[in-house]
């Protein structure tokens, strides 16, 4: 017997590669570029939480490290940000979730997301009181999606052999199915690190489920950005 939510992400999950199909009819990859993301923003935007919103930018922490651009960053409607034209920063206590999304997840693909996930991985959190609801999270959730790609083997071998085995929470190919990590909202016995549950409905049920899971524990966090601002006394000019 399947879950009663998967004919509905089997059914998304059809409209989004016909959607993606449709662009690769353009030449411009910066084209391809922007519609696989917003193919991605379109079906976030509407199954996401009202308080939870997709931009693009890039994310500074209080030590100063800045991620660089980030193709898809998702945040709290009252995320602290700073304005620079068309894509602001945003700090990190803001961020709920990081997806990088790429059209042919392969080997090479898999290395540009991980750089780019490292310096999210890097960043500095200040936690701020929580209210104690859903899944506890203290970190942005880590995603990478692709319309296709390379099989599981080859990029779980990438992972191993970069010594990437908890920088991904979920590795999702929309023609294929989701690479979970354990230990998230998934556990199971044994020391094998990933599951494979193949199927297109799952590779955006997955982001799905993690997303509305762990923002329940997000949306009720205080925002502390006061080391951002530190030491007071050094503000004279």
């Amino acid at each position: 017997m399947k879950p009663i939510l998967f004919d509905y992400f089997k059914k998304t999950a059809k409209v989004l590669d016909a959607n993606y199909e449709r662009s690769t009819e353009q030449n411009a990859s910066s084209n391809l570029g922007k519609n696989r993301e917003s193919f991605c923003n379109l079906f976030l935007n509407t199954v996401l939480p009202p308080k939870l919103k997709t931009k693009s930018g890039e994310i500074w922490d209080s030590r100063g490290l800045k991620t660089g651009q980030l193709d898809l960053i998702i945040i709290r409607d009252d995320a602290p940000s700073l304005e620079f034209g068309s894509d602001n920063t945003y700090l990190a206590e803001g961020v709920f979730s990081v997806l990088e999304i790429k059209s042919n997840l392969d080997r090479t693909k898999l290395n540009e997301a991980a750089k780019s996930m490292l310096n999210v991985q890097n960043l500095t959190i200040n936690l701020g009181a929580t209210i104690s609801a859903g899944q506890p999270l203290t970190r942005p959730l880590r995603i990478v999606f692709g319309y296709e790609g390379a099989t599981w083997d080859t990029l779980i071998d990438e992972i191993n052999k970069n010594g990437w085995q908890d920088l991904f929470d979920l590795v999702c190919i929309l023609n294929r199915g989701v690479l979970v990590n354990k230990d998230r909202m998934l556990n199971w016995e044994g020391h094998q690190q990933f599951a494979v549950i193949n199927g297109s409905a799952s590779a955006i049920g997955f982001i799905y489920y993690y997303l509305t899971s762990y923002g329940t524990s997000f949306l009720g966090r205080s925002l502390n950005i006061n080391s951002y601002f530190e030491p007071f006394s050094n503000w004279n000019e």
